[in-house]
């Protein structure tokens, strides 16, 4: 097998044609509107131009200062490696494992990778609309393999709304960046479901848009929302908090990680 095939693939492989095409669109017809003005055509092509040139630069520069990052594989290393030692400090790696929302398995694989007493399992809707995005099971599968892991990392369809599995069933549940992306008025709905599947005395942890989209104002309301689930020793820190600066607009969304234990009575 030759070196490029066995290159791990994470990321979005649209980010980079999606910054490509709002900033060149925006530079051309920018240059139209100023080839326009010397030429003097109509005022409408002029105000036309400009306007749609200025608004595409405008969204092209803040989707490149919000996005880029997951084309930037120091970046991915940067933001894993901050995962990994926040789930150090709160689980001792044995057991069953779920990573909701897989994507191309990147947290899944480093678990097992990380932790070799883990057998971790990863579920994501892979819809066509993530395809595109790169994120297939497919590649998470892949990547699994190529980073030797394949035997203790599994993957299979699952709706974070309804996960197929038994109450209890695991020592770990964990999630990155993807509940957000999930159409619901209360994100706490998805919170239950984690809590659901997990074993009494056992840990979740959880990086998403905190306290956004959970029904509350604050940070000190969502730990309070989250212990009244049957949840004990939570604790909710930025990314910036646990030491990662992923740079551009992504510091100010509010990503954090939020982790908690399911009390055993």
């Amino acid at each position: 097998m030759n070196k490029k095939a066995e290159e791990l693939k994470y990321g979005y492989r649209l980010v980079t044609s999606i910054d490509i095409g709002l900033i060149g669109g925006g530079i051309i017809l920018t240059a139209l509107a100023i080839v326009f003005t010397v030429l003097s055509y109509a005022t409408w092509a002029l105000v036309l131009c400009w306007a749609l040139g200025v608004i595409l630069l405008i969204m092209g520069v803040s989707w490149h200062l919000s996005m880029a990052f997951v084309t930037n594989p120091a970046k991915m290393k940067a933001f894993q490696d901050s995962y990994l030692d926040v789930l150090r400090g709160v689980w001792d790696g044995k057991g069953k494992a779920l990573d909701i929302g897989t994507g191309s398995g990147r947290v899944a694989v480093a678990i097992a990778s990380e932790f070799p007493e883990a057998q971790v399992t990863g579920v994501d809707t892979w819809t066509k609309m993530w395809g595109a995005w790169g994120q297939t099971k497919e590649g998470a599968e892949r990547n699994a393999t190529i980073t030797q892991v394949s035997d203790r990392c599994k993957f299979q369809p699952g709706n974070a709304l309804e996960l197929p599995f038994n109450d209890g069933e695991f020592s770990l549940v964990t999630s990155a960046c993807c509940f957000h992306e999930i159409r619901v008025p209360d994100h706490t709905v998805l919170l239950k479901e984690v809590i659901r599947v997990l074993a009494p005395g056992s840990t979740f942890m959880v990086c998403d848009i905190f306290p956004k989209g959970y029904g509350v104002k604050s940070a000190p309301e969502l730990i309070e929302k989250v212990q009244a689930l049957g949840v004990e020793n939570v604790k909710l820190q930025t990314l910036q908090e646990a030491g990662l600066d992923l740079g551009g607009l992504f510091g100010i969304w509010g990503f954090s990680y939020l982790s908690g234990t399911k009390k055993t009575a």
